[in-house]
């Protein structure tokens, strides 16, 4: 007796919804072959997976260990007949990508007009949110890569594979007419004055910025509208006396048609290093190496420095 991969599955949906019925109903199985499935799994490791005690189904601490596990079994088995499929009908299956805010930006429509017009069928799947969530998100193979800052990632992460794509220098913004246009010299305290639109910092970038400007650079003091819309910030920065910080790429139309106009304030150093990032172990996948390419090429074709 061996362990599949549908036990496995039935596994993973028992720990994520904590009921043998709801796990059963979600896998589309009677109770009972549900049941006998999780029954069959604990015989053939020879521990107990699973506490039974009334309606609670809490996981065993070796339960636990078996479901991390799990979940890159079955991942890598996903990964594996996407790229099957991919290599015998040219189809391209499902890609899941994470994308902090000027990525984004930069990136979204590219990849969903790619997606769109792509010969084999592909469903494109684009996520934002915390950075962190995004890291855990593509440990638990719930996303394929990210990009992002590559100042945000952290230090020890031996089981993720970062390439570094393009170097984005960084911008101070604002629309023409503001009352800093006319300051000379622009010191950066002189920001503090007006409301700052930026997506956020790394906390290498924020400790950076204490460190040659003082306290009243700290991301939390300096920041006071923020969002994840780099086009929302734009447009704010074009509209009222907000300064725009950030990516300079992004306001590049906006620069040529005078809607905006960049401060001369130095911010060598606080460029955005973006990178592409998957783990370590996963299946080679041919769809997911294309898009890295893509990427690196649009980003590329912007002029950017590598």
């Amino acid at each position: 007796m061996t362990t599949t991969i549908a036990q496995l599955r039935h596994f993973i949906a028992l720990a994520d919804s904590g009921s043998f019925t709801r796990a059963a109903d979600s896998t589309q199985r009677s109770q009972a072959a549900f049941s006998r499935s999780i029954a069959m799994l604990e015989a053939h490791l020879g521990a107990a997976l699973v506490e039974r005690s009334g309606h609670r189904n809490a996981l065993t601490p070796i339960g636990r260990t078996v479901l991390e596990h799990a979940r890159q079994v079955v991942a890598q088995a996903d990964e594996l007949h996407q790229v099957v499929r991919h290599h015998v009908s040219g189809e391209a299956g499902a890609v899941r990508l994470g994308m902090t805010a000027t990525p984004h930006a930069l990136l979204g429509r590219h990849l969903l007009h790619m997606a769109a017009t792509h010969t084999g069928h592909m469903r494109l799947q684009l996520s934002g949110g915390a950075q962190a969530q995004q890291i855990q998100a593509l440990r638990d193979h719930t996303l394929d890569a990210l990009v992002m800052d590559q100042r945000s990632i952290p230090g020890a992460h031996a089981d993720l594979e970062v390439h570094r794509l393009a170097q984005l220098p960084t911008g101070v913004m604002v629309r023409p007419g503001h009352p800093l246009t006319q300051r000379h010299p622009i010191m950066f305290a002189d920001l503090t004055g007006f409301p700052v639109a930026c997506t956020g910092m790394s906390v290498a970038m924020g400790r950076l910025l204490v460190q040659r400007l003082g306290l009243q650079a700290h991301p939390d003091t300096l920041i006071t509208l923020g969002s994840e819309s780099v086009a929302d910030l734009l447009d704010v920065a074009c509209r009222t006396d907000a300064i725009y910080l950030g990516i300079m790429a992004p306001a590049a139309p906006l620069l040529a048609q005078g809607q905006l106009v960049a401060l001369d304030i130095p911010t060598q150093g606080l460029e955005s290093h973006i990178a592409w990032v998957q783990r370590v172990a996963r299946a080679p996948n041919p769809v997911l190496d294309g898009i890295r390419q893509q990427v690196q090429g649009w980003l590329d074709e912007t002029g950017l420095l590598r």
